[in-house]
């Protein structure tokens, strides 16, 4: 009798031991799945690639072929460089050099590269304004990085596209 009674108990057990597991289970599941989603979500936000994920290949930031970017040198009339005079207490130059990178392989590629290409003047322009409105003498050669993305923001607005994947400078700055 006593070992049949134990038998019961063990048997109970087990099967509150099972059904527990199985809660556990489930509720784990939905928690992790509920993770995973939480850092996919933050990964895409700061652009990371988790475990091969899927990415817009029609967006600018996509640098897997280089091969589909062309790059163009930005003309001021005859000369390759802008130059961009602050005055202060003294005068000062800065004389940039500029490229702009642009993305064959994008859906406006073919309806923007020749309003680009001729559109020269208005580039000199914006890059000369973004130069001497939000940069002085002193900090265009040190946040040549922020000129760049200034550049690239004003001009992917200019010609409403994101074909332009990227604006490469060199500053001398006299």
């Amino acid at each position: 009798m006593k070992k049949s009674m134990l038998n019961v108990i063990i048997l109970a057990l087990c099967l509150i031991n099972l059904v527990l597991t199985a809660f556990l289970t489930f509720t784990l599941v939905q928690t992790n799945t509920k993770t995973n989603s939480l850092i996919t979500h933050i990964a895409e936000i700061i652009d990371l690639d988790v475990a091969g994920g899927t990415k817009d290949t029609s967006a600018s930031s996509d640098t897997s072929d280089l091969t589909n970017i062309e790059y163009l040198s930005v003309t001021n009339g005859e000369e390759t460089t802008i130059t961009v005079t602050y005055v202060g207490q003294s005068t000062h130059y800065a004389v940039l050099s500029v490229t702009v990178g642009i993305n064959k392989s994008h859906k406006d590629y073919n309806e923007k590269i020749e309003t680009i290409k001729t559109s020269m003047a208005l580039i000199v322009s914006d890059i000369s304004n973004i130069a001497t409105t939000k940069y002085t003498y002193q900090t265009i050669a040190n946040n040549k990085a922020d000129f760049e993305k200034d550049c690239l923001a004003q001009l992917q607005e200019r010609f409403r596209t994101n074909c332009i994947y990227s604006v490469l400078t060199t500053v001398t700055v006299q």
